[in-house]
């Protein structure tokens, strides 16, 4: 296994994203009624992994279209709650270069996560059918931008070893497992990459860092506040087996 951190420039939000401790009004994470200057920077990360012959990329990170036309691209709602801070060459497909890609998994469809997409053609791109519903009914949350893409649903089956019952085995052969949570949206996704040393997850925005699972911390949006607490738990258990080789979130400083 190969795991390469991209990281694609950074987003400009509230201390209530990673941490919906700091606000006392639940929809703090928006940034609306808050001074620009108090606000934070947040990394923007997506994964590029090898496994078992199979190269992916999980999440899209920002597109390189942020750099010029970031209000347009994103729409002025998207751009004020999230917006982004990302220089020429820091997209995932300028990154990536010449590497192979034989999907895109998501972990979810929100805009610093989806983004990128719009920089690849010709590469599958894998969803949850319930992020993709999701998506279609919360339009405030996810704009525009989940429009024109042809997301392949995963095909998710009873697994109780899940964490929260439902896991799907992206390519047959145990190297890639996509667990469904239903946490900070409703269609969620865990990835657990798997080879002969161990395994590594890549949590999405189940947890913004570390501190997230290890001391609970919630971040501001949230679809189920009860799930995701379940979840952080799960992965903070997860984090301390001897065989994890790591976890992987999209907003981690370190």
């Amino acid at each position: 296994m190969t795991i390469r951190t991209i990281q694609t420039g950074w987003t400009l939000v509230s201390s209530g994203v990673p941490d919906r401790n700091t606000h006392r009004w639940k929809y703090a994470y928006t940034g609306l009624f808050q001074r620009r200057s108090k606000r934070i920077m947040v990394p923007v990360k997506c994964y590029y992994m090898k496994v078992n012959g199979h190269s992916v990329l999980i999440d899209a990170g920002w597109s390189k279209e942020v750099v010029k036309h970031p209000m347009r691209h994103l729409g002025f709602g998207l751009w004020f709650a999230s917006e982004p801070v990302m220089k020429q060459g820091e997209s995932a497909k300028e990154q990536l270069a010449g590497m192979p890609i034989d999907a895109i998994l998501m972990t979810h469809l929100d805009c610093d996560h989806v983004s990128g997409l719009l920089d690849f053609t010709g590469i599958d791109i894998y969803t949850s059918v319930e992020e993709i519903d999701f998506a279609a009914r919360k339009k405030m949350r996810y704009g525009q931008l989940v429009k024109g893409f042809d997301f392949q649903a995963f095909d998710f089956k009873d697994d109780q070893h899940a964490p929260f019952a439902k896991s799907c085995d992206v390519f047959g052969d145990g190297s890639v497992t996509a667990y469904l949570t239903p946490t900070h949206s409703a269609g969620s996704v865990i990835y657990r990459v798997t080879d002969a040393d161990g395994f590594a997850l890549v949590v999405g925005d189940n947890g913004y860092m570390k501190d997230s699972w290890s001391k609970g911390i919630l971040p501001g949006p949230l679809y189920n506040a009860e799930n995701m607490r379940q979840c952080l738990k799960w992965i903070n258990e997860q984090s301390q087996q001897p065989d994890c080789l790591g976890v992987y979130c999209a907003h981690e400083r370190d």
